[in-house]
């Protein structure tokens, strides 16, 4: 039979109300170490006895938690509610006064749940790290005299994400994708790259819009637009900043002025619907969790933090702390631009079609946000109105539940997001522009026809893949076959190698 361990143990033996852990532990009679993961991407482990100890105490898991599993403070939070807890810990610093484990353990008490010991850290103990930078990236060090702990985590008590050194996200942040990005701006032409990131900038406007299946006036794409060109403005996000650019990416009944007072929940549309999708923190946390969130936005122009990542970590969290009723999706992948131009990783004037490769991959996207808010929301009680359209939510929402998150797949995400931006979707355009342009050259020697309508013409050939339908033939009624059939061989041959990329 085998037993619990670590985190697994610590949230049966006090009933702890949290998402599921990704990893859960166990000791079995088997002679080796077995892994086992689910269809919800769980990872079940068993290891052999003389691996870990068999007894169950408090102390005893606690110190396999912090020495062998991701470090998972949303468990932690739960966990020294318990009085209990504090008690056991209490005791294991005064018997072992000198243990990292313990020390770390009386700090995060303390640093999650407001804990005081009666204890000081030894003349000459060693000061340890909560994170491992071998395993983790980390953050700004500050030391704790009293545990002799250095806090290294990426945020602050509001808001804290965790993210892991995988293969791949090292292998991502080993591209040096700002340099890329700054070498293939510097190879494109003035003129044609001014062309290109024109089409980039509408790109990323539909795309943003598209992935909430959105189409937006002229009026409300255009003020998005101008909003990508002035991202990256110096200025910390504050919640006058946020609110202004709120405003402008919303229709003027949907504009506010404030973060929110009240509770807000995703759910889906569909009649009597009475099943929330997200249910964010409380109005209460909202103010505390979004300065956090700014912080983590600054480590990237501080230098503290790759400047993917520290986009990543406070776009998302924007999005997870929800602070208003509407715009927060839009808001959050403008997040993404305004942190990657205000830390230098994309140059002004360049605008990286993120969402638009959000929306090729909408459904490992829409994946990534429900990792975070399904098991979240699953933990709560609630009510529905539909006639007041408002939600009362009757279990605790504690901060724990919600500051701290695995960002590690998330960072792996918007990096190949960035990546792709850079290798293909600015090339292609740029490959396009070329294409195009050769084209008219040649058509314009026989083919009279206004610009704008040759335009359109040579791209619906192209999305044809050098012929054009009989479904858009009317599109150029006033021309015979044989100047169709030209006019197709002329695309079809300078878009070759471009149709070939994409069919």
């Amino acid at each position: 039979m085998a037993t619990r361990l670590g985190y697994n143990a610590l949230i049966a033996r006090f009933n702890l109300a949290v998402p599921p852990p990704h990893q859960t532990f166990w000791l079995s009679e088997r002679s080796a170490e077995t892994r086992a993961q689910a269809a919800d991407g769980t990872e079940r482990i068993d290891l052999p006895r003389g691996r870990a100890s068999a007894e169950q105490s408090t102390v005893e898991q606690l110190t396999f938690a912090l020495k062998r599993e991701h470090l998972n403070l949303t468990v932690l939070g739960a966990l020294f509610e318990h009085p209990q807890v504090l008690t056991d810990i209490q005791e294991w610093l005064t018997s072992r006064p000198t243990s990292g484990y313990a020390r770390q353990a009386g700090y995060l008490a303390h640093w999650l749940a407001g804990a005081t010991f009666d204890y000081r850290a030894p003349a000459g103990a060693p000061r340890v790290r909560l994170l491992d930078a071998d395993k983790y990236l980390v953050g700004p060090e500050t030391s704790s005299p009293q545990f002799a702990v250095v806090n290294n985590l990426l945020g602050t008590r509001e808001f804290s994400p965790l993210v892991r050194k995988t293969e791949p996200l090292q292998a991502l942040l080993a591209e040096d994708l700002r340099g890329r990005v700054a070498r293939a701006m510097h190879a494109i032409e003035p003129e044609m790259l001014s062309r290109a990131v024109d089409y980039l900038y509408l790109s990323e406007t539909r795309s943003t819009y598209g992935i909430e299946d959105e189409v937006p006036d002229n009026n409300r794409a255009a003020k998005f637009r101008h909003l990508l060109e002035v991202a990256g403005e110096p200025g910390e996000l504050s919640e006058e900043q946020l609110c202004e650019w709120q405003n402008l990416i919303v229709t003027p009944p949907s504009a506010e002025y404030s973060y929110r007072t009240s509770q807000n929940w995703l759910s889906r549309p569909g009649r009597l619907r009475n099943i929330a999708d997200f249910v964010p923190p409380p109005a209460e946390l909202v103010g505390p969790m979004m300065q956090a969130v700014a912080r983590v936005a600054a480590c990237a122009s501080e230098g503290v933090l790759d400047p993917v990542v520290a986009a990543t970590c406070a776009a998302f969290g924007l999005v997870f702390v929800h602070p208003f009723f509407d715009g927060n999706g839009r808001l959050h992948r403008f997040l993404l631009h305004h942190v990657l131009r205000q830390s230098g990783f994309t140059p002004a004037g360049l605008v990286l079609p993120i969402s638009a490769r959000m929306l090729k991959q909408l459904d490992r996207y829409s994946n990534l946000l429900k990792a975070y808010s399904r098991p979240r929301t699953a933990l709560l009680n609630y009510r529905l109105d539909s006639d007041s359209a408002t939600i009362h939510v009757t279990s605790p929402q504690p901060l724990w539940l919600y500051a701290y998150f695995d960002a590690t797949e998330l960072c792996e995400f918007v990096l190949q997001c960035c990546k792709l931006c850079v290798e293909e979707d600015l090339a292609a355009e740029v490959e396009y522009l070329r294409s195009h342009d050769q084209a008219v050259r040649e058509l314009e020697t026989w083919l009279d026809m206004r610009q704008a309508k040759l335009n359109s013409l040579i791209d619906i050939i192209v999305q044809g893949h050098g012929s054009l339908s009989r479904r858009k033939r009317n599109f150029v009624e006033e021309l015979t076959d044989e100047q169709v059939q030209r006019i197709e061989e002329v695309v079809a041959r300078n878009f070759a190698e471009y149709i070939d990329k994409r069919v």
